[in-house]
């Protein structure tokens, strides 16, 4: 099953709120769902010990980059997607985390910075594939976005420097803000919406599993 691992070099992308959006839809949505929480701030194992209040799902803080790679197959075993979040700069974990991973989601707001960042996150990663002489998929996604002409400039970068994005993307927007302190991903209206849009695209290109399995290597 799916190891994605959402990875930048940069802090303020919106790494954990996308893990927090996906694994909360993929276990509403009935699929056995762990996080490893591989950021020094947990701020993803904190909200699901703490806040979180919808379907259960497994989350475990592991920072060490010796441990990570083992954690990741052997909940690989007996889940149907495992979500690796990282620490908003380069470090030993994110690497291994990269490197274990079947496909990494690099989120990126409109901020040249973040774009410099995000392609030096993606050429890292394809380094990474062709060490381990493995192949994996990396994509961008355009996150926290507000319909600017910042923004326009900034998904024709994407386009002219060649980098593969979801066409799914997800709004600057007071719900997605608001996750942190409710426990819940929204339910209703347009940022609803987007969470149905991202999870339908992942789950199209076979990022994320449609179905369930009910043993290890089965399928129902």
């Amino acid at each position: 099953m799916p190891i994605l691992t959402i990875a930048s070099f940069k802090g303020g992308p919106g790494k954990t709120t996308l893990c927090q959006i996906i694994s909360a839809r993929c276990a509403a949505d009935g699929l056995a769902v762990a996080v490893i929480d591989a950021d020094p701030t947990k701020a993803m194992s904190d909200w699901h010990s703490s806040t979180y209040e919808g379907k259960p799902f497994t989350c475990v803080a592991e920072t060490s980059e010796r441990s990570i790679a083992d954690l990741a197959l052997r909940l690989d075993d007996t889940s149907d997607l495992v979500l690796i979040d990282t620490a908003g700069f380069g470090n030993l974990a994110g690497a291994v985390a990269m490197t274990v991973a079947d496909q990494i989601l690099v989120p990126l707001t409109a901020g040249a910075a973040d774009l410099n960042q995000a392609e030096e996150t993606i050429k890292q990663a394809k380094g990474l594939a062709s060490a381990a002489r493995r192949k994996i998929e990396v994509r961008a996604i355009m996150n926290r976005l507000s319909r600017t002409n910042l923004t326009k400039h900034a998904e024709q970068e994407l386009r002219d420097a060649g980098i593969p994005t979801l066409k799914a993307s997800v709004s600057h927007r007071t719900a997605f803000g608001e996750i942190s302190y409710s426990g819940t991903i929204p339910a209703k209206g347009a940022a609803a919406d987007e969470v149905t849009a991202l999870i339908a695209e992942l789950k199209a290109i076979g990022w994320i599993p449609e179905r369930t399995k009910t043993l290890k290597g089965e399928g129902i």
